[in-house]
């Protein structure tokens, strides 16, 4: 694993964990490389990462602060669905029927996973799907 990643899992986990919270002003690039004992660019590409996957925005101010709470995945047999290599996947809101058997609250969207003549729909939130590699 290349370190920029590393960092990016670090401050991935205090963001998840509430540590740098919704808003809250990043350490600088300066600051991370010095924490990690790396360059400034390792760390730079660290908090690129996290920019591009929205947990991290540039404000106003030109300070980069934390934009959203990421959301940890879990891979636990109940939150990852395989799926056929013929498998088509597709995401849309559920009907008033799934909601309640989900338990879903209104506004979190469904994965519907369709092989065949056969379709199972799963809460958005905290689902992966699992495709079999080709060749494996």
């Amino acid at each position: 694993m290349a370190r920029y990643d590393h960092i990016a899992d670090v401050l991935r986990q205090r963001i998840c964990g509430g540590e740098l919270a919704v808003g809250a002003l990043m350490p600088s690039a300066d600051q991370i490389a010095k924490e990690f004992g790396v360059g400034r660019d390792t760390a730079l590409k660290a908090v690129k990462i996290l920019r591009n996957e929205g947990l991290l925005a540039i404000g106003r101010d030109c300070n980069i602060r934390v934009e959203r709470r990421a959301v940890q995945a879990v891979e636990s047999p109940g939150n990852v669905v395989e799926a056929g290599p013929a498998s088509v996947v597709r995401a849309r809101m559920p009907t008033p029927r799934e909601r309640d058997e989900l338990g879903l609250p209104d506004g979190v969207p469904v994965l519907v996973v369709r092989t065949g003549d056969v379709e199972e729909v799963h809460p958005a939130a905290g689902t992966g799907v699992r495709w079999p590699r080709p060749g494996v």
